[in-house]
Parts: C-alpha cells; structure tokens; sequence
C-alpha cells in the first residue's frame, strides 16, 4: 500500500481546496482494504474515502485519520450480457461512455457526472434524466471495523442525494437493458450539451459541482439554483469564492480563495434564501469534516 502522510487534498479536489490529509492511503485489492480498515479501528483512527474529489470541500486545516483511495482492483469494471459488474473505485464516466458504445440502456443518464461508483451510490447521484439506483441490483463492502457486507438495493434505501451504507463500499453490480447504440449516443450527447450549456465547467472554473440541494416547497422539489438567482444571489462573493454567474448553485474559486470563503458564502447563500423564499437550503456538497464536528 502507499501512504502519503499529510497529503495536500487540494491536489486531488475539482476546486482546489483544502489542507492535508494526516495520511492518504491508497489500496488496491480487498485485502488492504480490510487490512486498513482493521487497523483503523483498533487505533480509533477515523477514516475517509477520497473519490475523484469532485463534490467534496476540505477544511483548510485538513482532515485527521485516514484518507483512503480506491485504486487497482477497484478501478476495474466488466460487462457480462446485461449485468455491468464495476469496482467502487471505477471513473462512473467512463462506464457511461463504454455502456453507450455497447449499446447499454441505463446509464447514459449519468452522463456527465465525474464520480467514482462508490461515490456516485453514496450520493445516489443522477438528475431528471434518472438516478444511479435505477439501475442497481446489490453492491457489497466492509464496515468500518473492517467486516464485510452485502446490501440490495431496496437494502440501500435510496433517496434524493442519499443512500444508507453501513460502511465503505467495494462493488456493485448493475442490471442494464439493450438499447441501440445510435440512439443512446445521441441522449449521451444531448445531455452533455445542455449541461455544458448550463454549468460552469472546465479548468478555468474550479468548483465542487451543485453546492445545495434542490429543496421540496409544497410538494415540489425546486432548483436551488433558480431560488438563488430568484432572491439576487448571482455576483455574491466572499474572497476568492463566488456565486458562478452561468448557474446559481455552483460556487467558483479563484487561486487564491480558501475553503473557508467556500463555507462563508455558502452560509449567505442559504440566508439569503430564507429570507427571500422562505426556504431552508442543504449542502450537496459533502464537507470534512462533517460541520458538526468541525
């Protein structure tokens, strides 16, 4: 296994924040990961899981215990007829790109979404087109203490931007339906258009993708982008931090911003928009450590 003791996390973040992590561990098989696991528990150590760090916002102070990494074995994913079996550690896009390409419904609606499988299961990731349970039939992994577990997916619990994990996953497996190849190329790229078209994207504009949720009002979930823009939150910054003026929910760094200035705006934002609205806002963005704790 390699270790990297106090880890910079910006490094590895889409919007190039946060302080170190005490130890970056990456892992390969199951074995480690059990190993790891094992040992963390025994020493009390806390313990995280780094996906491509693209939804997530890192304390400047940094994040103690262990940090782990998916890599090697969990990268791998293979299909077998209409089951897609994928490593927790697996880019969720390039599966996206490979089931279009195989002529594979189910998830070209995830298009466009830089998450790990593990990630994406965690934060039940998806849009209008469709959500990543869609598609799941059962994944497997180790509790914090290192013991292994298996879950359905009615197991999971699936809903809006959560799952209920006992601990970390490892794989799952996904059923999936034929399609034809042609057409689902075209959904792929219909929905990347419109989400290029919409979002603030690329390396010129670091980010940690949708900052809030999109909240039930009256029996609708509505765009916490619009109720942002709606209550004048376009142009608002804090530092290096800004509210993008492509789309409402993403907040956008400069070089010299902080995670703080992240935490500060976001804290205006969801004022703002009680007091506009009337609406309470929720982190979608996952934040270490948990504000609770922090």
């Amino acid at each position: 296994m390699k270790k990297h003791p106090n880890e910079p996390l910006a490094r590895h973040c889409w919007n190039k924040l946060g302080g170190p992590a005490e130890c970056l561990v990456d892992v390969e098989t199951e074995e480690e990961l059990h190993r790891v696991l094992s040992e963390s528990h025994a020493q009390q150590t806390p313990v995280s899981v780094l996906g491509l760090g693209s939804n997530l916002l890192v304390s400047d102070e940094g994040v103690p215990g262990t940090v782990i990494r998916l890599k090697g074995a969990f990268t791998e994913f293979s299909f077998e007829g209409h089951v897609l079996r994928a490593g927790a550690g697996a880019d969720l896009r390039k599966i996206v790109s490979e089931s279009v390409r195989r002529g594979m419904d189910g998830f070209w609606q995830l298009a466009g979404f830089p998450a790990t499988i593990g990630g994406a299961i965690a934060m039940n990731a998806g849009g209008r087109w469709g959500e990543i349970s869609d598609t799941l039939l059962h994944c497997a992994g180790f509790h914090l203490d290192g013991t292994p577990f298996q879950q359905t997916a009615e197991e999971c619990q699936f809903a809006y931007r959560e799952a209920r994990l006992p601990g970390i996953v490892a794989q799952a497996t996904f059923s999936l339906q034929q399609g034809d190849p042609d057409e689902l190329r075209l959904q792929f790229k219909s929905v990347m258009r419109e989400k290029g078209a919409a979002q603030p994207l690329g390396a010129s504009n670091p980010s940690s993708g949708c900052a809030f949720r999109n909240p039930m009002t009256g029996g609708t979930r509505r765009s916490a982008g619009q109720l942002i823009d709606e209550a004048g939150g376009k142009g608002m910054a804090v530092g290096g931090a800004s509210i993008s003026m492509d789309h409402a929910n993403f907040i956008v760094t400069t070089p010299d911003a902080t995670s703080k200035d992240v935490e500060t705006l976001m804290k205006q934002i969801q004022h703002l928009v009680a007091a506009h609205h009337k609406v309470d806002l929720h982190p979608e963005v996952v934040q270490w450590p948990s504000p609770k704790n922090h």
